[in-house]
C-alpha cells in the first residue's frame, strides 16, 4: 500500500504544476511505472461469454443433429473461444506509465504495446475505464478495469484522461 501511495503522490505531483514549461518533452523523463493486476472481472466476463456462446451453439445444433452429434462442433467452438481468451490475456498490459503528455502500456515481457498521447476516456461507473491513445496518427483503445489498479491510481488516471479529452 505504501508503494501505491508513493506512486499516486508522484502522479499528483506530475500533473499538479500549472505553470510548467510546455516545451519540456515528457518522453525524456521517466514517468512512474505502475504495475497492473490481471482483472478478475474482465476475465470472468470473457469466460462467461465463451461459455454462453458454446451453449447457444450446442442448443442450436442439437435439435437438427442430435445431442451426441452436436457435441464435437460445440466443443470445437469452445476450444477456439478458449484459445482466443488466452491470446487476449497475453495481450493485456502489465505495466503503464503516465506522463504529462504521454501514456504508455507494456506487456509482461517488456514489449511496448501503446505509446502516445492520451486523447481522452470514457468511464463506466467506478468499474471500467476505456482510454483512447493516439500513437503515430492511429488511435488505440485500452480497457482498464478498476480491480487491476489501486483505487487512488484509478481515480487519478480517470481524471487525467478526462482532462486530456479537453485538449
Amino acid at each position: 500500500m505504501i508503494a501505491s501511495r508513493d506512486t499516486a503522490a508522484a502522479l499528483v505531483q506530475l500533473h499538479a504544476p500549472a505553470d510548467r514549461n510546455t516545451s519540456f518533452d515528457a518522453r525524456r523523463t521517466r514517468a512512474p511505472r505502475i504495475a497492473l493486476r490481471p482483472s478478475r472481472a474482465l476475465q470472468a466476463l470473457q469466460l462467461a461469454g465463451v461459455l454462453i456462446a458454446t451453449t447457444a451453439f450446442f442448443t442450436t445444433l442439437a435439435p437438427w443433429l442430435g445431442a451426441w452429434r452436436a457435441l464435437p462442433p460445440a466443443f470445437a467452438l469452445g476450444a477456439a473461444g478458449m484459445l482466443a481468451f488466452q491470446a487476449w490475456r497475453r495481450a493485456q498490459p502489465a505495466f503503464i506509465e503516465i506522463g504529462a503528455d504521454r501514456f504508455a502500456a507494456f506487456a509482461r515481457s517488456g514489449a511496448q504495446l501503446v505509446d502516445g498521447r492520451l486523447l481522452g476516456a470514457s468511464q463506466w461507473g467506478a468499474a471500467l475505464l476505456a482510454l483512447v491513445v493516439e500513437e503515430g496518427g492511429r488511435r488505440k483503445t485500452l480497457l482498464l478495469a478498476a480491480d487491476s489498479l489501486d483505487a487512488e491510481i484509478f481515480r487519478i488516471l480517470a481524471v487525467s484522461a478526462r482532462g486530456a479529452s479537453g485538449r
